[in-house]
């Protein structure tokens, strides 16, 4: 194993647990769903996986990650819109 495959497995990993993490804060009440929080913690997630991907390719891990990605981009400009609004 290289540095940089060492490299992409830590970056994914820690994407992984900032997604677990705010899932489970958001089961336990801890964190707004409906805030720029959680979609952009699930982003910057969705996003750390993705470059571990461009090392260690796995299409249905891009698929779900493409689509989660867009999601919660999506999450943050609606939360951002909200915010403007008020």
């Amino acid at each position: 194993m290289t540095g940089v495959d060492i490299a992409a497995d830590i970056v994914g990993f820690a994407g992984s647990v900032v997604i677990v993490v705010q899932y489970y804060l958001s089961l336990r009440g801890r964190i707004d769903t409906a805030g720029v929080a959680y979609p952009l913690g699930n982003l910057c997630g969705s996003l750390m996986v993705l470059v571990s991907l461009c090392i260690h390719f796995n299409m249905p891990s891009l698929c779900i990650e493409m689509f989660w990605s867009s999601v919660s981009l999506y999450g943050v400009i609606a939360a951002m819109w909200r915010r403007a609004r008020q």
